[in-house]
């Protein structure tokens, strides 16, 4: 079949389509998308100008081929429908009296298969366009003229007459080429990338959504907007009597709104009231744990189909609930594209960064409603990330939540009205405090065996791997305890999600082992903790996660003063030796008022000192130097120094391995295409881990590293040399 000349009624974008139907459907689809998502004027056209010519491209022989299975590979369409777009933007500005130079619909259009950036399409030769492209761009411009688009030529030939010099040369010789640009001259790929950023976002936002919907089929804008979200949430409370802070964020009209309200007491019916009728909630929390947990709630109060998930292991989890997800639901997910989208900060903040989608992400972002839950559990670093992020581009309304929200935090962000849970709920006493001498593995350990002994179910909380690891063989080894767990970050993600499961209904006399994975992760209650000293807020999760609804009498929490050296290393000694006197002033029968107040105490400290305000200048900085390099660019991650600066937490870059045991099992997987399911067997660990290559090889075929260092289900993976992870 190559060689061969279609016609015009052969003319297909894909199999079963045509071209022409295509381009009217993203069109109709994109106009209605920029309308409900706000744009103004200069930019709905232009982006009815994208969704035009996009695919105008496929206009060539050899794509025509392609999709026809004549050939493997075609020649990049997006590249093929540059001078088209590229003409008829300039056309439309001059028409409109615009500045030519604004050209986000070209640089969409380009961009809409591969991400914008310094080496696109570079080396291509010029394209063979088919006999009927006269005939496809004259449909294009007669159906811009039916959308009053002014300036195009609206007759085919006069168009190609214009064009033909960029037609008989590579389009990507058209990237490369030198125009004047104000009192200077650059190459037209240097003038996309120096576009204003925002504008060129929402063009390339409504461009994909309309591709993405059209071909769904059948969908239509109205998936990505709740039109009922108020309803919704009044239904789901009518069964509830609300307690007064409820109803006060309900009726607040604030755009920014500050919620302090103790665990179980109601706080996301509060945020959600508030939320009221929004088109779109974003709903950001710390970790995937938690994020997963939130979808599942949300989903029943709002439907399945308007909740997506975004995390690092969404398409996995996803993949296990509805056994195939459907692509619209994995992709609509990752891009903040379904009206109620739950994701953790990460992917906000990648997004910031300019990762992958980043400019659906950030457009769509920008007209939600954000809700930062558990604002409190994030470093200084990503924290200035976050700071800068808003301070950039606020969201349409905002909302920071907290069982402590610590003040001295508060002023760093918009102003907002705080809306407080009433006194009674914080005199709730969950707790008995007791600070004892010793360390967690010698006299703690003790302690932790007489409360299992005494028929409590039990939790530990050692502050690095290490230790969890050492207190759990004790506990095995020496104690032959029957009923015990453990939990921490080197585990496999299918023996992490077994053993989550597994701890959320201790049975009495359970021990279970843990790092500070389960300060915001797990929604689990035990009879008593056990745990070594620690920041403050760290240690009030703990206790969030004994007698966590308040059902029972005070549980017992004893703190052991002793810290490792490791751990020192990490937090420093003045902001432990600060914990502990806080710790020391706290009455010994704790209320939820005081855990607000020992966090309130430890910030008002610690965020005046020197060391966290530079962590979080460095956040702000980092931010505004990636996006200031990038311009319009998708960062490039086979580039080491921005690959290092890509990530949302200082000090937790990591890679997944493969336990040496699991690879005959992965290579099993991919070949009977279960590949999704690859991440049950891998374990994340610290990047830096990688510089012991004795432990470390590359295997190319899965894309990951295998290690030789001793993994099991029980007790997890064993770290190289002295490392000691506090996770």
């Amino acid at each position: 079949m190559p060689g061969e000349e279609f016609h015009m009624g052969e003319l297909l974008a894909k199999p079963n389509v045509s071209l022409i139907q295509h381009l009217e459907d993203v069109t109709a689809l994109g106009d209605e998308i920029a309308r409900r998502l706000g744009l103004p004027e200069p930019l709905r056209v232009k982006a009815l100008l994208a969704c035009a010519f996009h695919d105008i491209g496929k206009a060539i022989q050899d794509f025509q081929e392609y999709i026809r299975g004549a050939r493997r590979q075609a020649y990049p369409h997006a590249l093929a429908s540059l001078p088209f777009i590229l003409l008829s933007e300039i056309c439309v500005g001059r028409s409109y009296g615009w500045n030519w130079q604004h050209l986000e619909a070209t640089a969409a259009v380009v961009s809409h298969h591969s991400p914008l950036g310094p080496e696109l399409y570079k080396g291509y030769e010029t394209p063979r366009y088919n006999p009927d492209l006269p005939q496809a761009l004259q449909a294009v411009l007669d159906l811009l003229a039916r959308y009053g688009v002014k300036g195009v030529p609206l007759v085919s030939g006069e168009f190609l007459k214009s064009i033909q010099p960029w037609l008989d040369n590579s389009p990507a010789a058209l990237l490369d080429t030198s125009l004047p640009f104000g009192n200077e001259r650059r190459s037209l790929r240097g003038i996309l990338q120096r576009l204003p950023v925002h504008d060129f976002a929402r063009v390339k936002a409504v461009l994909h959504l309309a591709d993405w919907l059209a071909s769904a089929k059948g969908s239509q804008p109205s998936v990505f907007f709740l039109a009922d979200g108020g309803d919704r949430i009044a239904k789901h409370v009518s069964v509830m009597t609300l307690r007064e802070f409820q109803r006060e964020a309900a009726n607040t009209q604030n755009d920014v709104l500050w919620l302090r309200a103790p665990t179980g007491t109601g706080k996301t019916e509060a945020l959600l009231l508030w939320a009221g009728n929004s088109e779109r909630i974003l709903y950001l929390l710390p970790t995937q744990v938690t994020s997963n947990a939130m979808w599942l709630r949300l989903r029943a109060i709002y439907g399945d189909g308007a909740v997506a998930l975004a995390h690092r292991r969404a398409g996995y989890v996803l993949r296990r609930e509805f056994d195939e997800a459907p692509l619209e639901a994995r992709l609509f997910g990752s891009v903040f594209a379904r009206p109620l989208t739950v994701a953790t900060l990460d992917q906000y903040l990648l997004a910031h960064l300019q990762g992958r989608h980043w400019e659906e992400r950030r457009t769509l972002a920008r007209r939600a409603t954000v809700i930062l839950d558990e604002i409190h559990a994030y470093e200084p670093y990503t924290l200035g990330l976050l700071l800068e992020a808003l301070d950039r581009e606020r969201p349409a309304r905002l909302a920071l939540a907290s069982a402590t929200l610590p003040e001295p935090l508060l002023k760093f962000f918009p102003a907002g009205l705080l809306v407080e849970a009433e006194p009674d709920l914080w005199k709730r006493q969950r707790h008995r405090l007791e600070l004892r001498e010793g360390s967690l593995l010698e006299e703690g350990f003790e302690a932790a065996l007489a409360f299992a002994k005494s028929g409590k179910s039990v939790l530990v909380v050692a502050n690095t791997v290490r230790d969890a690891q050492a207190f759990y063989h004790r506990l095995r080894d020496e104690a032959a305890w029957p009923k015990r767990e453990l939990l921490h970050a080197r585990f496999t993600y299918g023996d992490r999600q077994t053993k989550e499961e597994r701890v959320g209904s201790p049975e009495p006399g359970t021990v279970f082992v843990a790092t500070q994975v389960v300060e915001v992760s797990l929604d689990i209650s035990y009879d008593a903790l056990v745990t070594e000293i620690a920041p403050v807020d760290a240690l009030v999760q703990r206790m969030g996660r004994v007698n966590r609804r308040g059902e029972q009498e005070p549980a017992p929490v004893v703190v052991y003063r002793q810290w490792s050296e490791g751990f020192e290393r990490v937090y420093g000694r003045e902001l432990l030796a600060w914990s502990l006197e806080i710790l020391e002033g706290l009455p010994n029968t704790l209320t939820d008022s005081d855990f607000a107040q020992a966090t309130h105490a430890l910030y008002e400290r610690v965020a005046a000192t020197e060391e966290w305000r530079q962590e979080l200048e460095e956040g702000r900085k980092t931010l505004t130097e990636v996006q200031g390099i990038l311009g319009c660019y998708t960062i490039d991650l086979s580039d080491e120094e921005m690959r290092e600066r890509f990530t949302a937490r200082r000090g937790m870059v990591s890679v997944e391995v493969l336990p040496t045991q699991f690879v005959e099992e992965a290579y099993r997987l991919v070949e009977t295409d279960q590949g999704w399911r690859l991440p049950e067997l891998m374990v994340p660990v610290p990047i830096h881990w990688l510089r012991h290559k004795e432990f470390f090889d590359p295997i190319e075929k899965l894309r990951c590293f295998r290690t030789n260092l001793p993994y099991d289900s029980e007790c997890g993976l064993q770290a190289p040399g002295e490392e000691a992870e506090v996770d």
